[in-house]
């Protein structure tokens, strides 16, 4: 079993919120809050399952990005919104530690990596 395979998809949140920002992108991720009852939820109003990050670039674009775990899997919300931005003409992809490499090239600029 490689390390990749039980990484927290915190500790992943963690590793691609830095690649972006030290290739000089704008990052957005709603932080999760503790609720009355003792509960973690993101507060927001609207549909659920918006990608976890949104990144933005001057020169690279904008970027919807769905961090998963190397074995998991979207929810059907997760995947509508996906499908949605990608149907409206926005850029969207699914990132696993095991895609690192193609995910450092698109960060870097090559819009045919991500």
């Amino acid at each position: 079993m490689k390390l990749d395979d039980v990484m927290p998809e915190r500790i992943w949140l963690s590793e691609v919120v830095a690649l972006a920002k030290g290739c000089g992108w704008l990052v957005y991720h709603a932080l999760p809050a503790m609720n009355s009852r003792g509960r973690w939820a993101t507060h927001q109003m609207g549909d659920t399952g918006f990608p976890d990050l949104m990144l933005v670039h001057q020169d690279r674009g904008a970027l919807f990005v769905e961090l998963k775990t190397n074995t998991g899997r979207l929810t059907v919300g997760q995947q509508t919104w996906l499908d949605t931005l990608h149907t409206a003409g926005q850029e969207t992809a699914v990132w696993r530690p095991k895609d690192r490499a193609r995910i450092k090239l698109r960060l870097m600029g090559d819009r045919h990596a991500g």
